[in-house]
């Protein structure tokens, strides 16, 4: 994919510019929907875990968020900014993306090493 600007005069029109825009952040934002969904699960996991996991499982939670609003911070200031550099925002919000699978899998090995035990 190659890089695109929109110019200044608004953006999101009726071009295929704007059109590709629009479609790639919503991508993103269905990204990040999911995932919002899979840490509101993993809350409800760790209000289930054993009380010597939960802190553990908290904080590992708590990083997951703080990258999901980070994500989310990111992709809406670039629904809003018409001149940002496409390109750029997709691979920073894919990166935070990378960074909060990471975070989200360690929460979850972590209540899965709770129900092992």
């Amino acid at each position: 994919m190659t890089e695109t600007r929109t110019g200044g005069s608004g953006g999101g029109g009726s071009d295929g510019v704007g059109q590709n825009r629009g479609d790639l952040l919503q991508q993103l934002g269905n990204a990040l929907d999911g995932w919002r969904s899979k840490i509101d699960e993993l809350r409800v996991q760790l209000d289930l875990a054993d009380l010597d996991v939960r802190d553990e499982i908290r904080k590992r939670l708590d990083t997951a968020q703080n990258v999901y609003l980070a994500a989310r911070s990111r992709l809406s200031d670039a629904q809003h900014d018409a001149g940002s550099n496409l390109g750029s925002v997709r691979q920073g919000v894919e990166q935070l993306l990378s960074d909060l699978r990471l975070a989200y899998d360690s929460a979850e090995a972590v209540v899965r090493r709770s129900r092992a035990s």
